[in-house]
């Protein structure tokens, strides 16, 4: 957390708005991919962003450290998309599910969003907030409430799967080819 960042922690729990609209800016983009990765649903996780920045205003005299602002708001928010995902209806076998809008997501291709459908929710939790927030270990365990080391190993588990399924795709691509 830079200086200025928690200069605004310090001033929106004083009750300057202003200075929470900062944060606010400063953090929607990385909450909205991370929700989104969570629900897997554009106008879910747009949801799920605003409930939770509405929660972290309320309840920002809870908030015991400047420092740990980034790793509270996360938090509110993991368990807000866990809260929406609960009310959300469950689908028949035959109805189709909308599609999510890929472009919204933050990640380039569809193949991209087939790869990471095939991981955990932990493990795609991980590489999403790794490969496409740019968060390291430490800061993703703080988030997850877990240690480093098991970020670091969900990690690689994760990416190992992920080389599998190209690999894997590669060559069903190259044996339609030579048919």
């Amino acid at each position: 957390m830079t200086n200025d960042e928690w200069i605004l922690v310090g001033q929106a729990k004083q009750g300057d708005a202003h200075a929470f609209a900062r944060l606010y800016e400063r953090y929607y983009h990385d909450l909205y991919r991370f929700a989104y990765c969570y629900m897997q649903q554009a106008e879910a996780a747009e949801d799920a962003v605003m409930n939770s920045i509405e929660k972290a205003y309320v309840r920002l005299g809870d908030l015991r450290k400047n420092s740990s602002f980034k790793s509270w708001l996360y938090q509110i928010t993991a368990n807000e998309c866990r809260a929406q995902l609960r009310k959300m209806p469950v689908y028949m076998e035959d109805a189709t599910p909308p599609e999510p809008r890929y472009e919204e997501s933050g990640y380039s291709t569809p193949e991209i969003r087939e790869l990471l459908s095939h991981l955990s929710e932990i493990e795609r939790l991980v590489i999403t907030l790794s490969v496409f927030s740019g968060y390291n270990s430490s800061e993703i365990a703080a988030l997850l409430h877990k240690r480093p080391g098991s970020i670091r190993s969900i990690k690689s588990r994760a990416l190992s799967s992920l080389r599998t399924q190209v690999e894997q795709s590669k060559n069903r691509k190259e044996v339609s080819l030579h048919e």
